[in-house]
């Protein structure tokens, strides 16, 4: 039988990436969390790491194992929790995790309708970038998780796709703002705040400026949508972002048109694989895609 000591140290050594570090996790020596893996791999019939002078180096059986181990210990994380927070009255009933684009915008107003519909709600809400958005859900961490579309179809279950608008923003005053609706043409030689390349936001937008013989002048490229929004306030340019986010630029006292554009923003909802959804987490969805609408029918 192994030795839930052995599979801590384990856990401990890949966590902190050094015999010392688990022992200092772990308060106790390093020999001893030495022994403890002596054990472990003498038990399994594996070399989980390569020793080189004084530093350890994990061996691809051990990345392996360390993705089984995670899901057991945050099993057990979660049923210390739920006991912690049923002893103090207050059970979180949803674990969710998000994007930043929806996690800075449209979550917070699904979240706070759902709040008034169902005063007894209670959830954890963690932002991160789309794939440990589903690593936490693969792993049971989280019960439902928000991104955009992911390839991971045999680690999770899809519950829910769809896609809203792009929209243009710009400054309070901007001239573009007199407009109903703005083209690609429109943007020429107009400074503009886009997104880095590894988005899919600002792989789709170099693509259009890269037909015009006049593109934006790009002052700026970056990750998150809020902080696009951020710079375009204070003046840096004008952008084009999700229509969750156009739509919180406007209520701050920016401009948001719609933009001529075949391209959308894509959303994925997931679950982690073969579970039901909860009563919540359905709740969840439902107010989620109902926003969705709503933001995909507002003109401005």
């Amino acid at each position: 039988m192994l030795s839930q000591r052995s599979l801590e140290a384990f856990r401990a050594v890949m966590r902190t990436g050094t015999v010392s570090g688990a022992a200092d996790e772990l308060s106790v020596s390093q020999p001893a969390v030495s022994r403890l893996i002596k054990e472990l791999e003498e038990r399994l019939d594996l070399a989980l790491f390569t020793r080189h002078g004084g530093r350890v180096v994990a061996t691809a059986e051990a990345h392996e194992l360390w993705t089984e181990v995670e899901r057991s210990f945050i099993g057990l994380s979660q049923i210390e929790r739920a006991a912690d927070q049923i002893k103090r009255g207050n059970r979180a009933t949803l674990t969710i995790a998000a994007a930043p684009a929806f996690a800075n915008s449209a979550l917070p107003t699904v979240i706070a309708e759902l709040f008034r519909i169902r005063p007894e709600f209670r959830a954890e809400f963690l932002s991160m970038t789309t794939l440990p958005v589903v690593r936490q859900v693969a792993l049971r961490q989280c019960q439902i998780g928000f991104g955009i579309p992911t390839q991971h179809k045999l680690e999770i279950d899809v519950v829910r796709t769809g896609s809203i608008p792009f929209r243009f923003i710009a400054p309070p005053g901007h001239p573009l703002g007199d407009l109903d609706v703005v083209r690609i043409e429109d943007l020429a030689g107009v400074d503009f705040v886009g997104f880095v390349d590894s988005t899919m936001s600002g792989r789709a937008f170099d693509r259009q400026f890269a037909k015009m013989v006049h593109p934006p002048v790009m002052k700026m490229k970056i990750y998150l949508s809020n902080i696009v929004s951020a710079l375009v306030l204070r003046g840096v340019g004008v952008g084009v972002v999700d229509a969750f986010t156009a739509g919180d630029h406007a209520q701050m006292g920016g401009i948001a048109r719609p933009i001529e554009v075949d391209d959308r923003f894509e959303y994925s909802v997931i679950k982690p694989h073969g579970d039901k959804l909860s009563t919540e987490c359905h709740a969840l969805v439902d107010l989620f895609v109902q926003h969705a609408e709503s933001v995909s029918g507002d003109r401005g």
